[in-house]
């Protein structure tokens, strides 16, 4: 398979070299338009009716589309397709984008591609394509249905797609469910290790041993896939690594929010025993990497680009004022009282980055705000209205207080950046 991947790009290359050439020879394979490839039949799709509530992933296979004359391998993206109506027409995407509102959904590509000939997909976005497209409310999703699954073959060059091709559709029998639309929650990372309180989660405990980093203020999140870039800004240390690329009192790493410890964010490793400070990089299933540290003491940004699994730490520039620390004050008690905030640098430097849990009461909204110990003279907030809700923001000085529904959340606040975020437990 690597052989392949590795001849496929080879290929491409030769294609946006000679593609144009009118009097192309046989040693320069060219890129033809393929007619038809097959998408396979699993065994579920004629014996059973498929729970899409209780499923995860629907297994997929297909035949290779012939994109050279002599089918020779080559990198081709494969996409999932479904329809109610095996009709594949306008799909969700092109509906949504069109501001006369005359375009009418029949199919949805799913958000997940592949350069294999297989796939397991998504059983709750299929319930999810269903629903768009067929507008369910609550109360009207049938008990069953039929939805058409085809893939749709291309040659990714940039931002183009080459020589589309769809497969063949295959019925499945489906048991949807309700489930509300939304917009995807914003991908999220976690911060954790010596920086952080000496603690390495090694489960999903956010708020305790695993600290959320901040959503950015008036940045578009991808709304289907909530990818985009999310931001850490504070005080951050520096230090010596020892034999196992640690480097203890300083250094930290930073976990999806699956935690799964193969995708981490690391240092990058310059030999066997040490990593190279102020740099870090998705760990992507392979080796462990050190432990993240800045090239020297002082005020960096943290940033991960979510779509693409990348990060940077440069140095911050701006101006610092320390408040010593941060409270909350909240209308439970009507604003009367202060409750700290707990800092996310507990390493005996200076601290920047704050966060509270809040439970807020079932059937009840709260609203907060951000000021300093022992006055209102110093205060921040965010929102167009008293009580709105917002998840994250940049706030303003004396601003509007701050509205929560019931749940269960992490507030982080950053007396820097007046960054404010707040994620969902």
């Amino acid at each position: 398979m690597k052989n392949k991947y590795i001849i496929g790009a080879l290929l491409i290359g030769i294609i946006s070299l000679f593609a144009s050439c009118s009097d192309d020879n046989d040693s320069n394979p060219t890129l033809i338009q393929p007619k038809e490839f097959t998408l396979n039949t699993p065994e579920y799709a004629n014996a059973t009716t498929i729970d899409l509530e209780k499923s995860t992933g629907l297994e997929l296979t297909w035949s290779q589309p012939k994109y050279t004359a002599d089918n020779a391998p080559i990198n081709a993206t494969y996409e999932v397709q479904v329809s109610p109506t095996n009709s594949f027409t306008v799909s969700t995407d092109e509906a949504a984008a069109d501001e006369s509102g005359e375009k009418v959904p029949d199919y949805a590509a799913l958000s997940n591609t592949t350069e294999k000939c297989n796939v397991s997909a998504s059983a709750e976005e299929i319930d999810k394509a269903l629903v768009k497209i067929l507008k369910w409310t609550e109360g009207n999703v049938p008990a069953t249905q039929e939805v058409y699954v085809r893939v749709n073959a291309f040659v990714q060059e940039g931002t183009s797609r080459l020589n589309p091709v769809a497969s063949n559709s295959v019925k499945l029998n489906v048991k949807p469910y309700y489930i509300e639309l939304k917009d995807a929650v914003p991908t999220m990372w976690y911060l954790v290790g010596n920086m952080f309180g000496a603690k390495w989660a090694k489960e999903k405990n956010i708020g305790v041993d695993a600290l959320p980093m901040f959503l950015k203020p008036n940045f578009s999140y991808d709304k289907k896939t909530g990818a985009g870039e999310i931001e850490y800004t504070n005080y951050f240390l520096t230090g010596d690594y020892n034999d196992k690329a640690e480097c203890d009192g300083a250094g930290f790493k930073i976990l999806p929010s699956d935690f799964n410890w193969d995708y981490s964010m690391n240092a990058i490793l310059n030999n066997e025993i040490s990593a190279k400070k102020g740099t870090i990089e998705n760990r992507n299933g392979g080796a462990d990497g050190g432990h993240i540290v800045a090239s020297e003491a002082g005020y960096y940004t943290i940033t991960i680009n979510t779509a693409n699994n990348t990060a940077k730490m440069e140095k911050y520039e701006g101006a610092v004022n320390d408040y010593g620390t941060i409270q909350i004050a909240t209308s439970l008690d009507d604003f009367a009282s202060d409750t700290p905030m707990l800092p996310y640098n507990t390493e005996g430097v200076e601290n920047h980055a704050w966060y509270y849990v809040m439970d807020v009461p079932a059937g009840q909204t709260v609203s907060f705000k951000f000021k300093i110990a022992g006055s209102w003279d110093t205060n921040w907030g965010y929102g167009a209205a008293d009580g709105a809700i917002n998840m994250y923001g940049k706030c303003e000085a004396n601003g509007h207080n701050i509205g929560l529904a019931e749940g269960k959340y992490v507030i982080s606040f950053n007396d820097i950046t007046g960054a404010f975020s707040i994620v969902k437990l």
